[in-house]
């Protein structure tokens, strides 16, 4: 009886196991099929000279949802889909893909070619959550020179949420990363240059974190916090214009934003620097670096007309060097609107605090380091 109990025992623990065995084997090819290649699967060619539109959509289409799509080394051409067609306000937007499921794509080095007089960007990831671009270059074959600010972005995330883009390199677009819409995202060691409008840009969306990023030689607010938005945070990002000629550019722009965070950045080589204006509230400006910029900081009305002239208020502007403004300007930190402000342990050089109130800069002056020439 003994053997018997054990021999039944023993076929129990087997059998077991050996579901168990099934059981992994079938996980594991379950996820092997959520794991899908734009090449091997789907015959793009990454040549740089096929379109390879249809297939990378065709493959983002069939990527299950919550799966990875592998764009592996290559250049692939990308043309307009007349039926991707995007509104964000400031006109209509045209893309190659549309993304409206949770995904993950990694480009690894792989390179996305449009044709900027086509008028049309590469991602529209629309109305959907948990997207994450990882990698890649996304190249316009030259600077726009025609259309609107929203006529070439190269990636646009509207309300759509939890997604992230990271590691991601953008050139010659109207926009290099868009926000429309949409919170709680991060978009973290992004470059995006060469852009007719912002590198990146955030319109209307709440709770977004845009870190460790370079946004260069662009335009109309390099970085943009734009719309009405609130409680984001950039932080460590590099913000430059070093082109000849475009003196008249802003860096950071903080324009009707409330309770956000501009922290540890770099940014030169502006007209305005960190520009606070038309309505922003209880913004902190803390910790960065800005020089050779016409207005290192400036709490300013805006840029013209009565929508565009709010007062700000409730700006803290703490532990900031605003040295080193542009020869013959004196604008370390310019506060010429709004109450509410602290200026707090701020390093500028001697005259370099300007202030519209008189008695707030004797006390200013008092909490912030003046650096002279003695």
């Amino acid at each position: 009886m003994t053997n018997k109990k054990t021999i039944r025992w023993l076929f129990c623990i087997l059998g077991i196991y050996g579901l168990a065995a099934v059981f992994i084997m079938g996980q594991s090819s379950f996820f092997a099929e959520e794991k899908v290649d734009v090449k091997t699967q789907f015959e793009a060619e990454g040549d740089g000279v096929a379109d390879d539109t249809q297939a990378i959509q065709r493959a983002i289409d069939e990527t299950p949802i919550g799966g990875e799509l592998h764009i592996p080394s290559g250049i692939y051409k990308l043309t307009k889909n007349p039926d991707l067609k995007a509104s964000t306000g400031y006109g209509d937007s045209y893309f190659a893909l549309k993304i409206s499921k949770p995904i993950t794509i990694i480009m690894d080095q792989a390179i996305f070619k449009t044709e900027s007089a086509g008028e049309y960007g590469v991602f529209w990831i629309m109305a959907t959550a948990d997207v994450h671009l990882k990698g890649g270059f996304l190249m316009g074959d030259k600077l726009p020179e025609s259309g609107s600010l929203v006529s070439n972005i190269a990636v646009l995330l509207q309300d759509s949420q939890k997604s992230s883009i990271e590691n991601v390199y953008t050139k010659n677009y109207s926009q290099g990363i868009h926000l429309h819409h949409a919170n709680d995202n991060v978009i973290r060691n992004v470059t995006s240059e060469f852009n007719y409008g912002s590198g990146i840009i955030n319109f209307a969306s709440d709770y977004n974190t845009i870190e460790s990023c370079v946004v260069r030689n662009s335009g109309d607010g390099h970085l943009s916090l734009f719309g009405g938005g609130k409680q984001n945070l950039v932080k460590g990002c590099v913000v430059m214009e070093d082109r000849k000629g475009f003196t008249d550019q802003q860096g950071i722009t903080v324009e009707s934003e409330k309770n956000s965070t501009i922290e540890k950045n770099t940014v030169s080589g502006f007209y305005y620097g960190i520009d606070i204006k038309n309505g922003a509230e209880s913004n902190v400006i803390k910790g960065n670096l800005t020089y050779n910029n016409e207005f290192n900081i400036a709490v300013r009305p805006g840029d013209g007309g009565k929508n565009l002239m709010t007062p700000s208020h409730n700006i803290s502007i703490l532990n900031n060097l605003a040295i080193s403004p542009r020869e013959n300007s004196e604008r370390g930190i310019y506060i010429n609107v709004g109450s509410g402000h602290i200026v707090r342990g701020n390093t500028v050089e001697e005259n370099n605090l300007i202030l519209r109130d008189k008695g707030l800069r004797v006390k200013y002056k008092q909490e912030n380091f003046i650096v002279t020439d003695e």
